[in-house]
């Protein structure tokens, strides 16, 4: 929901400053070669959306998302097996998932270039990835959330690159 989208434009606000955001794990952000807002600035204007995938990678605006077991399942936490009955609620962390260092190189550092960008699970899915769509629980919205986004910050920073116009494929 928009809510998402605002949180988005609140911590591109803070890394355009290079600044943490306040409810931000901050031990899991460093700057890298883009330690200064002019830097970063800079770094905005030259792909906006590289920018704000890895900006929403490192503090995602929707840090976790839930889904429901498909089938009967086993788990043991703390030394103790657990009966999970199919249909249960369980919240997954998209935020971890998206510092795991066998896919992001330096996961902690902030890297508008790097590769692989497209595997980050922003959206509660791989936004941009070729298998997108099979992701149960992808935002309907994100490619109108990441329109408002590079619309404000565009704004903000007085950007005038051509917004992302996403057209719905119709057949006739």
């Amino acid at each position: 929901g928009i809510g998402g989208t605002c949180a988005a434009c609140e911590s591109l606000g803070c890394f355009l400053q290079v600044k943490i955001p306040p409810e931000s794990a901050a031990k899991h952000i460093q700057w890298g070669e883009y330690n200064t807002s002019e830097k970063m600035v800079a770094k905005y204007k030259e792909d906006p959306e590289k920018y704000i995938k890895e900006t929403c990678r490192l503090d995602p605006p929707v840090t976790s998302a839930t889904a429901s077991l498909k089938e009967h399942t086993f788990v043991t936490m703390a030394g103790k097996e657990f009966s999970l009955p199919a249909g249960l609620l369980n919240q997954y962390v998209l935020s971890m998932a998206n510092r795991d260092p066998s896919v992001f190189t330096e996961p902690e550092v902030f890297k508008p270039d790097r590769e692989h960008l497209n595997k980050a699970l922003t959206w509660n899915g791989a936004f941009g990835a070729c298998d997108e769509g099979s992701y149960p629980r992808i935002c309907p919205g994100r490619y109108m959330s990441m329109d408002i986004i590079r619309a404000i910050i565009n704004h903000a920073v007085g950007h005038t690159s051509e917004l992302g116009v996403h057209e719905l494929q119709t057949s006739v």
